[in-house]
């Protein structure tokens, strides 16, 4: 008895060694291919094809289909890639993923690698110890790769035979299970997504899989009937991922989810036939068998592929219709920031939050258009209440974003950052700050208004003409912010043109408050008409204050110096 528990300890342990080294290379090949990564998402196309290559090349980048899912997820959540964009990726990533199997019955099987998982650690050694940034990716992928291979080939070194002698009870109830016909295949179904679920990795399934087929301890059909059901368990992560996003990102989760059903159900109806033809071809060597578990499961997702994107439109209408948008507050109110629980790897993390900035900037952008709006409307005006109620929504949602924005940000695992990440990760947090600050600038100029219609002030046309000038000159403030919010590369003379702006700004307060002294002692009108207006104009000037300091913190990742005196 405690020879079988010492042996199902260590096969479990090999399987937990060798995800977590795959974990560990994975983020080293995000760290050295992270900047091609951003580079193939921010040019994305929009056609079906080119955007199911994207996935699949992320995915063999990153070894990593959950990864490429999730950035597939918070993506559409932010708003930065569309719904057939992000479904067309995700079938993308389930063929990207088909290359690990392949590799594990290579590396597991034809030409057991174990022997090198020791001299690959002497070769990790140098970088690891290295003072130099560069190389602390090869190091993760170094040591991820030994730590991979010594676990998977210690978990098929170990897997015992079924000799009928060794363990005589676990084949006769694996026998058992696997001799009642389609009612086995739907049980070993409900086991590999079972089975899925527990490690959070599909490697492990189909590695249990193989070394289950290959030693004889079930049936090939039976290994099948388990690699059909992993594909359907890796749905789990985003699934749980997009519970509190908005309604496309929901839309995105769950199209991974009925990509993979499709995939259930032309598998369940041929894996006899499938099961017979993979068979026929690899033959019933241990080695033979491993590599027809990898060939099964790149059949899956390459025939589920080839099925459904040509309905990808078709496709995305369905999910339209199971996850409809039940009113126009939903997504207009409804938070679109990165939540915690849907990160993938720290470099693409960063990258999504700095894109996050651009929805912040854009709420901020439409909370100053019903700032606008509410200075000019009269307190009789029916939505007179109702917006500035929804000025108050605003405000409110934008509180939350900074801080969603800044603990996702410190969940970060800044040990797998680079320095330039670093210095990124430090503007975001500043930009979140300033653009909360100017909401709440923005919210105070209304509070203005209403404090104004209270006590009944009525500006004469030259206060409200200033005001007007003001709002224009905030207004291009503003929408300069954002148009270089959206910039990737920030140049000297985009500077040049914020900090105009902004001395265009300051001048026009200096004059109007020069003004309103002069209009005051000469009664032009009351002391407390002239203490609203300049409430106003002043609320104005702060908000553009707020925005260069936007810009200056964009600034520092492209290594542009502030203006003296700043």
């Amino acid at each position: 008895m405690s020879d079988t528990i010492l042996l199902v300890l260590s096969l479990l342990g090999g399987i937990a060694l060798g995800l977590y080294g795959m974990k560990v290379m994975s983020q080293g090949l995000l760290q050295l291919s992270g900047s091609r990564v951003r580079a193939t998402l921010r040019n994305l196309s929009q056609h079906r094809f080119p955007c199911f290559g994207v996935g699949a090349e992320v995915t063999v980048l990153v070894q990593s289909s959950a990864a490429t899912t999730l950035m597939a997820v918070t993506s559409v959540n932010a708003g930065l890639m569309t719904l057939p964009q992000s479904v067309a990726m995700i079938m993308g990533a389930n063929v990207g993923t088909t290359l690990t199997p392949w590799m594990v019955a290579l590396l597991g099987y034809a030409f057991p690698a174990g022997f090198l998982a020791i001299p690959l650690i002497v070769f990790a050694l140098p970088f690891t110890y290295s003072s130099r940034i560069k190389s602390k990716p090869w190091s993760s992928i170094l040591m991820g790769a030994s730590m991979m291979l010594y676990g998977f080939c210690t978990f098929v070194q170990m897997m015992p035979a079924n000799d009928g002698v060794t363990y005589p009870e676990i084949a006769e109830a694996l026998s058992l299970l696997a001799s009642a016909g389609f009612w086995s295949v739907l049980l070993f179904l409900v086991i590999g997504i079972a089975t899925t679920m527990l490690f959070q990795s599909s490697v492990a399934t189909i590695t249990l899989a193989m070394a289950a087929c290959a030693t004889g301890w079930v049936p090939f059909v039976m290994a099948a009937a388990l690699v059909i059901g992993d594909n359907v368990g890796t749905t789990l992560i985003p699934l749980i991922a997009a519970r509190k996003t908005n309604v496309q990102a929901r839309r995105a989760a769950f199209a991974h989810l009925f990509f993979n059903l499709v995939g259930l159900v032309w598998a369940l109806a041929l894996i006899y036939p499938m099961s017979h033809w993979i068979s026929g071809i690899v033959g019933g060597q241990a080695t033979g068998l491993a590599f027809g578990v990898a060939l099964c499961h790149t059949c899956f997702n390459l025939v589920t592929a080839l099925l459904t994107i040509g309905f990808l439109s078709y496709f995305c209408v369905m999910l339209r219709k199971f996850f409809p948008v039940h009113n126009d507050d939903d997504e207009e109110f409804h938070l679109s920031f990165i939540e915690g629980g849907v990160q993938s790897a720290a470099e693409l993390s960063v990258d999504q939050a700095r894109k996050e900035t651009v929805q912040f900037g854009l709420r901020c952008q439409r909370m100053l258009d019903l700032t606008d709006q509410f200075v000019h409307m009269p307190k009789t005006d029916a939505n007179y209440n109702h917006l500035f109620s929804r000025i108050e929504k605003y405000e409110k949602i934008t509180d939350r974003l900074e801080l969603e924005i800044d603990r996702y940000l410190n969940n970060l695992d800044k040990s797998q950052l680079s320095p330039r990440a670093l210095a990124r990760v430090r503007s975001i947090f500043q930009m979140a700050d300033e653009l909360e600050s100017l909401a709440d600038a923005c919210y105070k100029v209304a509070r203005s208004v209403v404090r104004r219609h209270e006590v009944n002030v009525e500006f004469i046309d030259m206060q409200q003409q200033n005001i007007n000038q003001m709002l224009a000159l905030t207004h291009q403030s503003m929408d300069l912010m954002m148009q270089l919010l959206r910039k990737n590369d920030l140049t000297a003379a985009d500077m040049n043109r914020a900090y105009n702006q902004e001395d265009q700004v300051n001048g026009l307060r200096n004059q109007f408050r020069d003004q309103n002294i002069g209009n005051v002692q000469s009664g032009s009108y009351t002391y407390q008409s002239g203490v609203l207006y300049m409430e106003i104009v002043s609320g104005c000037e702060k908000i553009c204050d707020y925005i260069i300091n936007v810009v200056e913190a964009l600034a520092t990742q492209n290594d542009i110096p502030a203006r003296d005196g700043e």
